[in-house]
């Protein structure tokens, strides 16, 4: 099941590809950062580090994820949460190599990862936000 919509797919594009993810360090204190996304897969965003930094070990402690997608246009956009999972694919790694290489990065990944999608929430502000859109939790 493609839980990634198109609207998601199509905003991930427009916004340049950026997408804020959020994770927590050892101390429960959040981080945010701008990261490229790499691939789109049905349920999976793929995400490449190119250095070892704080969402780097953050996800290696705790891999629960974050990831928003905002419209700044329509004062919208998504928020998608799940888990983090390494990528071990090398056609895939090889793919965000040259991504990186293509983005100016100085270096190649250290990581590559996906944010496997779990559940997704409008972030347009309205009561419907409260409410998943899509949820596997049940």
């Amino acid at each position: 099941m493609n839980q990634i919509s198109d609207e998601i797919i199509h905003l991930i594009a427009k916004e340049g590809n950026v997408v804020i993810v959020a994770t927590i360090d050892a101390f429960g204190i959040p981080n945010i950062s701008p990261r490229y996304a790499m691939a789109i897969l049905a349920d999976k965003i793929v995400f490449a580090d190119a250095y070892k930094n704080k969402t780097f070990a953050n996800i290696k402690r705790w891999p629960k994820v974050t990831a928003a997608i905002v419209d700044k246009t329509n004062r919208g956009g998504f928020q998608l949460k799940g888990d983090a999972e390494e990528i071990t694919d090398p056609e895939l790694i090889a793919e965000c190599a040259k991504k990186l290489k293509e983005l100016k990065f100085d270096s190649g990944p250290v990581s590559v990862w996906a944010l496997k999608i779990k559940e997704i929430y409008s972030i347009k502000p309205s009561e419907s936000s409260k409410l998943p859109l899509f949820s596997a939790y049940g």
